[in-house]
């Protein structure tokens, strides 16, 4: 065995060492020190710095970790990207890349590091490239529809990419090919659930008579797979079949019976088929163990409010805190106090959620405004809205809707300050910009004000068709007719609006064509007839639409 000696086998060489240069000694060191302080961010940064300086492979793969674990994205396809660099056998950094890319919204880079997944033996997630294909332009479709279809060349018996190209061709409203490319993978596997989803939906799509067929019988083989169940309740429920989809959330949550998720959503097909006692219970059941309680007190508002049981619908609008459902439920309790005649009532109601949401306390001052607006109480609108701004000065959206309702009272100087005042702060707020711009033109002789108001407006935002009418009818009012003319059709044709045709109509009327008058004013009253800007305006130019005028 002398023969062997100092020639050991090349798994037990040890890697030669690369020594840290000295300026990145200090730094790496630095971030230990971060890093055993907790100081995650900190360290994060400079350990990304060093990795993508230095090129290290075992540098680069923890700053990876560290960035994966603090939810860093952008540092993490950073990194990931550089060491699917440095490494040519790295198939984890291929497929990390990969999915941050698709994250991103970058769906043709992604693809690139798909291919360098696969190349390296990885499994990769390949459906989930095409996720952005309907906001997508087309060049960029083509380019992600060659990619995928090459990679489904190459890989021909890879399930993901199977299920990927079956995507493809649904979104290319090629239901038969899509069909076509689940079929093996379905042979080789009866219950892949991705399959069996995306089948079912094609059959739906063709309006196939028995479009679950597949899915069904893969839940009877596996009753126990709730994944598998859930989707199958999902796709009942998504097709109006609400009886089934609730008899399989019902066995759901025998299989699961703390299963939040599934209460609310039995709780829901069960509001949609207006089961509501029975709803009522299981979004009682749902508060009952503490899960979604802003959803649940919100939906039970709703099945109390369906059932004509109002002081029950406002206690329970009343328990949803901060949320999606949060602004809704309490312009819903405030409508049912205002029903009940009690504006006291109303307006306490608001001073209490103010107190228990106090970071919600502006939206919920417009909130209350409005609803004073709309049954007409201006005056006590301006007092919230006046209130309101106390606490917040520089809300543009109560300053707006101050202006808006000291011009219902016809205080138009009130509402020129509220809308300078918002200018102030936003000089180019277009809709701000139009509003005084129309408010100018329409309630004062300051034309020429105007005008500059609502042309900065335009700039702002060309081919808005409001903006358009305010810039045509100032252009009216100046004289500048033929100009107003085709502002004004432009407007039109965007937004047949009854304001806006009687606008064009008196624009045409004056400069000569009676006729097309005559006619935008009639299709506007056949579509609109309870609106009064087209009256009034034919009684003010002393118009009759029973006669047309001869040539």
């Amino acid at each position: 065995m002398a023969e062997n000696i100092g020639a050991a086998p090349d798994r037990l060489v040890p890697a030669p060492e690369t020594p840290i240069p000295a300026e990145s000694l200090y730094p790496l060191l630095h971030a230990e020190f971060l890093l055993r302080d907790r100081q995650l961010d900190a360290a994060l940064a400079i350990l990304t710095a060093e990795a993508l300086r230095l090129g290290d492979d075992e540098l680069t793969r923890r700053a990876l970790r560290l960035a994966e674990f603090r939810q860093d994205d952008a540092r993490a396809l950073a990194l990931a990207i550089r060491l699917s660099e440095q490494d040519g056998d790295d198939a984890a950094a291929a497929t990390t890349a990969m999915g941050l890319l698709i994250r991103a919204g970058k769906p043709e880079e992604a693809l690139v590091f798909a291919r360098k997944a696969k190349e390296r033996g990885a499994r990769i997630n390949a459906p989930a490239l095409l996720v952005s294909w309907d906001s997508l332009p087309p060049d960029k479709r083509r380019g992600i529809a060659v990619a995928v279809e090459a990679l489904a060349q190459d890989w021909p018996e890879d399930q993901d990419i199977a299920i990927a190209l079956a995507y493809l061709r649904r979104a290319q409203d090629e239901p038969e090919q899509a069909l076509a490319a689940l079929e093996p993978v379905l042979d080789a596997n009866p219950d892949e659930e991705r399959a069996l989803l995306l089948w079912s939906q094609i059959k739906l799509d063709v309006g196939a008579d028995k479009p679950f067929i597949k899915i069904e019988a893969a839940v009877k083989r596996n009753p126990e797979n709730e994944a598998m169940r859930l989707q199958f309740a999902r796709l009942l429920a998504s097709t109006e079949a609400l009886e089934e989809a609730r008899e399989q959330f019902a066995i759901l949550l025998t299989l699961s019976p703390r299963n939040g998720d599934y209460l609310f959503s039995l709780a829901l097909i069960e509001i949609e088929a207006k089961e509501y006692q029975a709803a009522k219970v299981n979004l009682q059941a749902l508060i009952d163990l503490g899960q979604r309680p802003d959803e649940a007190h919100y939906y039970l508002g709703r099945v109390h409010q369906s059932l004509d049981e109002e002081s029950a619908a406002i206690t329970a609008y009343d328990q949803v805190g901060p949320s999606r459902e949060f602004f809704d439920a309490t312009r819903r309790a405030a409508e049912l106090r205002l029903d009940s005649g009690d504006t006291g009532d109303f307006r306490d109601g608001f001073r209490r959620t103010r107190a228990r949401n106090p970071g919600q306390a502006e939206q919920i001052y417009g909130i209350e405004a409005e609803l004073l607006r709309d049954i007409e109480e201006t005056e006590l609108a301006i007092e919230v809205y006046t209130e309101a701004l106390d606490l917040f000065p520089e809300s543009m959206s109560l300053r707006y809707g101050r202006a808006m309702t000291n011009e219902s009272l016809e205080d138009f100087t009130g509402m020129e300050q509220d809308l300078r005042a918002i200018l102030e702060l936003e000089p180019n707020n277009a809709t701000t910009l139009n509003a005084l711009g129309y408010t100018l033109t329409v309630h004062t002789t300051r034309y020429q004000e105007a005008a500059v108001l609502i042309e900065r407006a335009l700039e702002l935002s060309p081919g808005e068709p409001a903006i358009l009418d305010s810039l045509g009818w100032v252009y009216f009012k100046l004289g500048r007719i033929l100009q107003a003319v085709d502002l004004l059709k432009e407007a039109y044709a965007l937004f047949p609006d009854p304001e806006v045709a009687a606008h064009l109509g008196e624009a045409l009327w004056v400069s000569g064509k009676e006729q097309d008058a005559l006619a935008i004013w009639r299709t506007s009253l056949e579509q609109a007839p309870e609106a009064s800007h087209v009256t009034d305006t034919l009684e003010r130019l002393g118009v009759s639409l029973d006669v047309s005028p001869v040539d």
